[in-house]
């Protein structure tokens, strides 16, 4: 029996969040099932921030100067 844990996609997690915080704001859930559902949505964001983060590593690691060094540079958002 294996235990390796299955990684979510970056982008199925974001679906999932969006039906999380849809059904939050419609409000027709039980407190039991909203505290669950917001423990599942930090859960999530959590994970979303983990597989960003990795992301920009990848993307700083990745970046070379012109006579094909790598250089790593922060990357950032403009």
């Amino acid at each position: 029996m294996s235990t390796k844990k299955t990684e979510i996609s970056f982008e199925e997690n974001i679906k999932e969040l969006e039906s999380i915080v849809r059904k939050l704001e419609d409000g027709e859930v039980s407190l039991d099932e909203m505290l669950g559902l917001f423990e599942e949505g930090i859960r999530r964001t959590k994970e979303c921030t983990s597989q960003l983060k990795k992301a920009e590593q990848k993307i700083t690691v990745l970046m070379k100067t012109g006579n094909g060094e790598i250089c790593e540079e922060p990357f950032e958002v403009e």
